[in-house]
C-alpha cells in the first residue's frame, strides 16, 4: 500500500524555500520516500501561512502523515492541538516541553514524533569555536534566528554556556534565517548601539545570517568602523554544500557547524510505524559537527 506524505517546509511569501537548507530538506525527503515506497508532496510556506496550507491539503484528500518544519513554536503547538486523530505528524527542528502532553494524548492510530537538530549542542560547538579563535578578551556580535523558534533560543543558550570568560556577547535578532535578514538585523543593531568598542567576531545562527551581517557591516558609512568590521571573524551554522561549506573552505567564514537535513529521517520513522505499529520516540536528534573539526582546537583561519 502506497502511503501519502505531505512535507511542509519554511518558505517565503511566494512559496519558495527561504534558504538552501530547505531545498536540501526537500531532496532528502524525496530520496527517502522513493526507497520507502511513499508518495510525497512538498510545499513551502511562511510562519503565518503554514497551518492554513496544511489544513487546505488535509481538506483536499486523504493523507497518511505530514512532515512539517514549523517556523515557530506557536505554529507547532497549533498543529499538535488541532490535528490529533486526523493524520500522522512529525515535526522537524522545533521543541517545547509543552509538546509532551498533546503528543501523549495522540493515540495509537496515527504516528506522532519530533526530530530536531541538536540545537543546544550546535550552540556549544559555536561557543567552543569562538573561544578557540578569539583573543583573551573580545567583543562578539551574535545574529540570532527569530526567537519565536526554539532553534534560536537553544543555540544562543548553548553558545553562552560554552564561551570562555573574557568574551562579551551582544545580540541582534533576525526575522528569518537569510542573508537579507542578517543585513536587516545588523543595521538595526548598528543604528542603536551605544558603545564604539570594536567587534572581533560576528556569529550567525546560520551561515546566511553571518554573511548578511558581514555585508552590512562592511558597508557602514564610517570608514574606520567599516574597516574594523571587515577584520572580524565570521562563524555560522549549516556548512551546506554549495554555500556555507565553500565559504569556510575559501576563508570567508572562519568556521561553521555542519548540520544534516532530517526530513528523510522523518519519513524513515513513518515507514517504521506503518510496518510494526509501535509508537515513535517523542524526540529524536539528527547530527551536527564542527566544520572544520580543527576549528575546536585553535585559531580559526583569517580571511586573506
Amino acid at each position: 500500500m502506497e502511503r501519502s506524505v505531505f512535507v511542509l517546509l519554511i518558505g517565503d511569501s511566494e512559496g519558495r524555500p527561504v534558504d538552501l537548507y530547505q531545498k536540501l530538506q526537500e531532496a532528502d525527503a524525496l530520496l527517502t520516500a522513493r526507497a520507502a515506497g511513499c508518495k510525497v508532496e512538498v510545499r513551502w510556506a511562511t510562519n503565518l501561512d503554514q497551518y492554513g496550507v496544511l489544513r487546505t491539503r488535509l481538506a483536499a484528500g486523504a493523507l497518511d502523515a505530514a512532515v512539517v518544519e514549523p517556523a515557530s513554536v506557536a505554529t507547532a503547538s497549533l498543529m499538535l492541538g488541532q490535528l490529533k486523530g486526523r493524520t500522522g505528524l512529525v515535526l522537524l527542528n522545533v521543541w517545547d516541553p509543552a509538546f509532551a502532553e498533546p503528543m501523549a494524548r495522540w493515540g495509537t492510530g496515527h504516528p506522532v514524533a519530533t526530530i530536531s537538530q541538536p540545537q543546544t549542542h550546535i550552540g556549544e560547538i559555536q561557543g567552543r569555536q569562538v573561544s578557540a579563535a578569539m583573543p583573551q578578551k573580545a567583543q562578539v556580535l551574535v545574529i540570532t534566528g527569530p526567537m519565536r523558534s526554539s532553534a534560536a533560543r537553544e543555540r544562543l543558550e548553548g553558545l553562552r554556556a560554552a564561551l570562555r570568560s573574557g568574551i562579551s556577547l551582544q545580540t541582534a535578532e533576525a526575522g528569518q534565517w537569510t542573508e537579507a535578514d542578517g543585513i536587516l538585523a545588523f543595521n538595526s543593531w548598528y543604528g542603536s548601539r551605544t558603545s564604539g568598542e570594536p567587534i572581533q567576531a560576528i556569529v550567525g545562527h546560520s551561515d546566511d545570517l553571518a554573511v548578511g551581517a558581514y555585508k552590512a557591516a562592511s558597508a557602514v558609512p564610517n570608514p574606520a568602523q567599516a574597516a574594523g568590521f571587515r577584520s572580524a571573524r565570521l562563524f555560522g551554522v549549516g556548512a551546506v554544500p554549495g554555500y556555507g561549506r565553500e565559504m569556510v573552505d575559501e576563508g570567508t567564514l572562519a568556521a561553521s557547524v555542519a548540520v544534516r537535513p532530517n526530513a528523510g529521517q522523518a519519513i524513515a520513522l513513518l515507514k517504521q510505524f506503518w510496518a510494526d505499529g509501535r509508537s515513535l520516540p517523542v524526540r529524536s536528534d539528527s547530527e551536527a559537527a564542527a566544520y572544520p573539526a580543527s576549528s575546536l582546537q585553535g585559531k580559526a583561519p583569517v580571511r586573506s
